[in-house]
């Protein structure tokens, strides 16, 4: 990134005086901009972002044990799928428990109301701190849904699932609303993988205001073509997780390991343990997110000089940050904070 030398953009830094123009002017240099934003905690939340994975599609490392040996990982919390009809898996979720993880209920698309109420009474009865996502539901089931688990199965966190290719969805109410989950499950042709990045970033930063989760799903193997796509998936898992660092608003990253199958045949295959290059991405993915959670990196630019922090008045209008008046273009603010040798600035919103 260059060096800016902004002292020519601002007269005031002039003078009639020879003696003061002789002096050497500062160098303004670039800085992207960290804001920390405060807001109430969802249940559940904490100050570190949670890890968790889908690993009921995974052959040989179902098992949380087996997994977190092979992986070398340590989940905070582990998913369990809720079909439409059948039986809820009161035993698995008890023993993710009995682990000192938190269970994630992920019910099937078209539960309905009904199916709904008998899965709440059994989470209820069960008495544990969980997630509970309702996938695929309207508006209005969903909220006839949340309150009745608000009723029966209170120590529920409620998360509402938005894929991340969605343009056009209608929240619920934000009070029967505690998580939002952002459900990114990408696909590949012709050995490129269509990246949900951008999607995936917009609304983290959308819902910058409530707690949310990513539950990412990246193919490292597609029938088109047949393409074995190890080293492209590794690398967009850690564009993927690094959303988490860059938005303090995410609570949570769950990995979704698990296969797609066409006439009996995988035609795409996500499960992280197929390579080792995989496996050790995602740790290294997940080691990243030990750090406490507490800035987001906003797209806008400040340029400094030791203490002294300039920032068009654009930006000081779209963040909203105290500044006093430069000039036309330019007004100064006080940063909280800099880390010089990654040129980040850290500003209180």
């Amino acid at each position: 990134m260059k060096l800016i030398v902004l002292a020519l953009l601002f007269g005031f830094l002039g003078s009639a005086n020879t003696e003061e123009i002789a002096k050497p002017k500062p160098v303004y240099e670039p800085y992207q901009i960290y804001m920390r934003t405060e807001r109430q905690k969802a249940p559940l939340e904490g100050d570190k972002c949670l890890k968790g994975a889908y690993i009921h599609e995974e052959t040989l490392y179902s098992d949380i044990d087996v997994f977190e040996k092979k992986t070398g990982i340590q989940n905070d919390i582990y998913i369990s799928l809720v079909p439409s009809s059948g039986d809820f898996p009161s035993s698995e979720v008890i023993r993710t428990y009995a682990k000192g993880k938190i269970p994630f209920i992920i019910t099937e698309e078209g539960c309905g109301i009904s199916r709904a109420r008998d899965i709440a009474k059994v989470c209820g009865n069960l008495d544990i701190p969980m997630f509970v996502e309702l996938k695929g539901e309207d508006k209005f089931t969903y909220e006839f849904c949340a309150k009745t688990f608000r009723e029966l199965a209170p120590k529920a966190a409620l998360v509402y699932g938005i894929d991340s290719d969605d343009m056009s969805f209608s929240f619920p109410d934000e009070e029967l609303v505690d998580w939002v989950a952002v459900d990114i499950k990408e696909s590949a042709k012709n050995n490129n993988i269509a990246s949900e990045y951008e999607n995936a970033a917009g609304k983290c930063a959308y819902f910058k205001d409530k707690a949310v989760m990513l539950n990412i799903s990246v193919p490292n193997f597609t029938i088109d073509g047949c393409c074995y796509l190890y080293k492209e998936a590794s690398d967009e898992i850690k564009k993927l997780y690094s959303l988490a660092s860059d938005n303090s608003n995410v609570g949570a990253v769950n990995y979704i390991s698990r296969i797609e199958k066409h006439d009996g045949i995988v035609s795409c295959n996500y499960r992280i343990t197929e390579n080792g290059m995989l496996a050790n991405t995602l740790c290294e993915c997940v080691n990243m997110l030990s750090g406490d959670r507490y800035w987001s990196r906003t797209p806008y630019v400040a340029y400094a000089s030791n203490d002294d922090v300039l920032v068009s008045n654009d930006t000081a209008e779209r963040l909203s940050l105290e500044h006093s008046y430069v000039n036309s273009g330019f007004c100064r603010i006080k940063a909280g904070g800099f880390n010089k040798s990654e040129r980040k600035l850290f500003v209180k919103y």
